[in-house]
């Protein structure tokens, strides 16, 4: 398993994101190039405490996502950003065969 990125500790979180992302066949390597510009960019939001991708993740093809936040309004934020729009609705999600999202609040 490859950890593309450092988790920043220094303040809680109160809400965490898990996404399962399944790139379809020969999309994986474009989905991991735009998430490291994903994640740059969600890192800068005031409420984004942590931003982590795993390839493989859990099961066969995943990639899986670990999102930390301040709150689950600052997700809400995170979600309408125009990097998420941006980046995530209109290049990576047509990348995909299949993806979950889990939200739990701490």
């Amino acid at each position: 398993m490859t950890n593309y990125n450092e988790p920043d500790y220094s303040r809680q979180a109160r809400h965490l994101v898990l996404a399962h992302y399944f790139p379809a066949e020969g999309n994986e390597q474009r989905v991991l190039e735009l998430l490291v510009d994903l994640k740059n960019a969600s890192l800068t939001e005031s409420g984004n405490l942590g931003y982590e991708f795993y390839a493989p993740g859990g099961n066969e093809g995943e990639i899986l996502i670990v999102e930390r936040y301040e709150t689950a309004e600052a997700f809400a934020v995170h979600r309408e950003s125009e990097h998420f729009q941006s980046i995530g609705k209109e290049q990576i999600i047509p990348l995909l065969d299949e993806r979950h999202v889990e939200e739990f609040t701490l």
